[in-house]
């Protein structure tokens, strides 16, 4: 199996790295030799012995000798070029480039089954969680009625700091971004719009079809206070940016938002830079996928699994069907707080001095502002 890397960053070098390092229990395991022949980036960097370091992506592709494109700059421009262009050629594409598989992925996975090539991209999903193989593979007997997840751990762990560390937003922001964790754009992740690119993927396998992404209206976690946190804390609850991804008749529905989670609830007790995914199925029930979502080789971990995995899977199969009938949750038990107390059925309510705190029945978010018309309030979901 010979092997071009293209984007040498983090994850890149992270990828070679394990490769170079594992190459004889690897061979040993696939029976045939593992070879990363290429790797290729903008600026020089020191590769192990025998990688040939390249700047042109069309020394990779064009090389007859390179089994398997990984792509790792990112992006939605010139990757999905790249990879569009290692399909035609009949290579296969290992990816972690979970915006491009959001966006384009109709488009480059039906390629892949034209050429009868591969693409994996469980790194896109979970980090290192292996997540996406078991739900398309170990998972098959099942009909998956609902996804529920932890897929930032960038935001997780601001929140995480937020509650522990008594920080306000900004200041728990501040940190995360000086250890590294936040996305060259932030607002990727703050906004919710990371964390809507992964459980679109997974709704694209549990639905057999394609989520129109443009229609997800994912909302972040700028608007979580320290205040709020801590009125969730006093009535057992923690504030996560929850995603979900649930069929219902002949509608779907996909949904990122900041919610509270009873900390009796296991998703609630994910801290720091973790993340977690949640399968609801008719036979299985529930299971449950939890570690680090991000990180040099944790990350690379999952890319050469996949890498591994090209020789011996058979092809995914793909529906060309698009599915636009997509909804965000609207019917929900939501958290209230005001500065006085208003006329709603509740199913918890708490005050002191000049606060009200409301934990609501469910109700359709437009039938809430409509009770709330002219009112001045914060107001966050509530799982369960």
């Amino acid at each position: 199996m010979i092997i071009g890397v293209i984007g040498l960053g983090t994850v890149g070098y992270g990828v070679v790295d394990i490769l170079c390092n594992e190459k004889k229990r690897l061979s040993n395991y696939l029976n045939q030799e593992v070879v990363v022949k290429y790797g290729c980036a903008m600026e020089e960097r020191d590769l192990p012995d025998g990688v040939l370091f390249t700047r042109d992506y069309k020394d990779v592709l064009n090389d007859p000798e390179v089994d398997v494109v990984v792509e790792l700059i990112g992006g939605t421009t010139i990757a999905k070029a790249i990879i569009m262009e290692a399909i035609e050629k009949g290579k296969h594409v290992v990816t972690a480039n979970k915006a491009l598989i959001a966006h384009d992925g109709k488009e480059i996975l039906l390629a892949a089954n034209k050429h009868n090539v591969h693409v994996f991209y469980e790194a896109a999903v979970g980090g290192g969680i292996p997540v996406v193989t078991p739900q398309y593979e170990s998972l098959v007997a099942n009909n998956i009625r609902e996804i529920t997840g932890i897929l930032n751990g960038t935001t997780n762990f601001i929140l995480s700091l937020m509650e522990t560390d008594n920080l306000d937003f900004e200041e728990a922001l501040t940190i995360a971004d000086g250890l590294g964790y936040l996305e060259a754009d932030p607002s990727l992740d703050i906004d919710g719009i990371d964390a809507a690119h992964k459980i679109a993927i997974l709704a694209n396998n549990a639905f057999d079809g394609f989520v129109d992404f443009e229609r997800l209206k994912p909302q972040g976690i700028r608007n979580v206070t320290k205040l709020d946190m801590d009125y969730a804390k006093k009535m057992g609850y923690r504030i996560k940016l929850i995603a979900r991804a649930k069929k219902e008749d002949d509608k779907y529905f996909v949904d990122v938002s900041p919610t509270l989670v009873s900390k009796n609830d296991m998703v609630a007790n994910v801290m720091g830079a973790y993340n977690v995914v949640e399968f609801n199925c008719d036979y299985v029930e529930n299971v449950l996928f939890y570690g680090k979502g991000a990180g040099r080789y944790v990350t690379a971990s999952a890319v050469v699994g996949d890498i591994i995995k090209v020789s011996q899977s058979y092809n995914w199969q793909y529906s060309n069907k698009t599915i636009e009938n997509i909804y965000p949750i609207t019917k929900s038990k939501y958290y209230l707080r005001l500065d006085h107390a208003v006329d709603i059925d509740y199913e918890y309510y708490y005050s002191e001095k000049n606060v009200h705190i409301y934990i609501t029945k469910e109700i359709e978010i437009e039938q809430l502002l409509s009770l709330l018309k002219n009112e001045t309030y914060s107001s966050f979901k509530v799982r369960g």
